[in-house]
């Protein structure tokens, strides 16, 4: 029974937004059980890989306090104070080479070292919204590590510069520009920007740098002609959860949407129309603030009004106190919200697992290993980051730099005999033809010169119980019209 209305996908989105607009006054325990995600241990390379003040998810190495996070400094770090923090990703020991003709042996194996290829990250890394992103952060991290030792993307070495624009726009703006002017990239891949997406399109659309996938939390994702989402859209998500939502009997549904972004009051009042079409009622919502510490009255009324799949518009530490309150009235009401606004600490709140929560996600559930590509996502943070615990946003980073991964695979001997510019990565994306990512993503279908990449309704579900995370239907896609 996996009521995964992620109707409100649109709504934890927006959760994300406030959490880092708006901040919270939660209790500080509450605050680093999100920052933490347990005693998970990454290797000492895998942390030089971070950047200086990123939030670490798993906290430090063996010699600091479980918990803490070891912020040292990067060689080659660049740091602009007032602006982004800026680290260097790559693989200790590459010496990048001079450009010049490279091949590849049958098996797949450089035989020669091509010009280096630089890539971009931009996050809200820090902070409350760390707990939730830091994830995609370290996985970028592993995907790089990962392919140079394969001796890097069509035999380029690769180095990505990973930037914390702290969910300010201003500084996503300034992150953008920073990358692309003075550290070259020819894409940023893996954005994990819910505030500064407004502020960071005009920087990109000014020197016609593509985005390579990341949290898809703006309509924008299919409405720009540089961005390249690596699984379904957000309108998809809304549709599809709504719709696998009535069809395991839950019709009447709840919302609390937060009033710190207004992202969240705007998806708010799209959900009741959309909610009708797929055959429930919106009989409940209310507005909430995550400063909230109590949401007994918000209970009391939900269940009043027979509310059996409850939106949560909120983090997952907020969700964690909504299961505290609803739990003191003796309701629990199945949760409804997306996997990308809970850390794996979050997840092992026992209130949030003992009214369940049912979640939809863009790309393939992130606990399994049915296929080719979820095999290779698992092994990689095994290798690289052993103990890494996998979630949503980890996915949703290794996917993006999958599909930035096979646009320049569509480029062929071209890709391999020069240096990669955007305009080539341009070229790849626009030869995507029903990719897959090797089932980590429904099929992806770009054009070259598009105006908007097609909107995807192609979804997965995920659901938490007390036994943990599950994915009920399995690693398959599930389509609406």
């Amino acid at each position: 029974m996996i009521s995964s209305g992620r109707a409100v996908a649109a709504v934890l989105l927006a959760a994300t937004l406030l959490v880092s607009g708006c901040g919270t006054r939660a209790s500080e325990d509450e605050v680093l059980a999100g920052v933490s995600t347990g005693p998970v241990q990454l290797d000492q390379t895998s942390l030089d890989q971070l950047a200086a003040g990123a939030q670490v998810p798993g906290g430090a190495p063996t010699t600091n306090v479980p918990g803490t996070v070891d912020t040292g400094t990067v060689p080659g770090t660049v740091t602009t104070p007032g602006t982004t923090d800026t680290s260097t990703i790559t693989t200790p020991g590459t010496k990048p080479a001079a450009s010049g003709t490279t091949a590849q042996t049958a098996d797949g194996k450089c035989t020669g070292q091509g010009a280096p290829l630089n890539l971009g990250q931009i996050g809200s890394f820090s902070g409350v919204l760390g707990a939730i992103s830091a994830s995609a952060r370290t996985t970028l991290a592993i995907w790089a590590k990962a392919v140079n030792a394969r001796g890097g993307v069509a035999c380029h070495p690769v180095t990505v510069f990973a930037a914390d624009d702290g969910a300010d726009p201003s500084r996503g703006a300034a992150a953008a520009q920073d990358l692309i002017v003075n550290k070259k990239v020819s894409s940023i891949v893996g954005v994990f920007t819910p505030l500064s997406m407004p502020a960071i399109l005009p920087v990109i659309e000014k020197y016609k740098v593509p985005i390579v996938g990341g949290d898809g939390v703006d309509f924008a994702w299919t409405a720009h002609p540089l961005l390249f989402p690596q699984g379904a859209s957000l309108d998809g998500l809304i549709d599809g959860g709504l719709r696998q939502t009535v069809s395991e009997g839950k019709k009447r549904l709840g919302l609390l949407y937060c009033v710190e972004a207004s992202i969240c009051t705007a998806m708010a009042k799209i959900i009741p129309a959309k909610a009708k079409a797929a055959g429930a009622e919106l009989v409940y919502q209310s507005p909430v603030s995550l400063t909230q510490t109590d949401f007994t009255a918000q209970c009391q009324n939900a269940k009043n009004a027979g509310v059996d799949g409850f939106g949560m518009g909120v983090d997952g530490s907020a969700i964690a106190r909504v299961a505290r309150s609803c739990a003191a009235l003796g309701y629990f009401p199945q949760f409804i919200s997306g996997g990308g606004v809970i850390s794996p600490a979050q997840s092992k709140d026992p209130g949030i697992r003992r009214n369940t929560l049912s979640v939809a996600s863009g790309n393939a559930p992130w606990m399994l290993t049915d296929t080719a590509g979820q095999k290779e996502y698992a092994a990689a943070l095994a290798t690289f980051s052993p103990g890494m615990e996998t979630d949503g946003n980890s996915m949703t980073a290794w996917a993006s730099a999958k599909l930035f991964e096979a646009a320049i695979a569509n480029l062929g001997t071209a890709g391999r005999d020069k240096p990669i510019l955007a305009a080539d990565v341009l070229t790849g994306l626009g030869k995507i033809k029903n990719e897959t990512l090797d089932g980590l993503a429904p099929p992806i279908t770009f054009s070259p010169g598009q105006k908007a990449a097609p909107s995807i309704k192609c979804i997965y579900f995920e659901l938490l119980t007390d036994k943990g995370w599950t994915a009920p239907k399995a690693s398959k896609y599930q389509c609406t019209p």
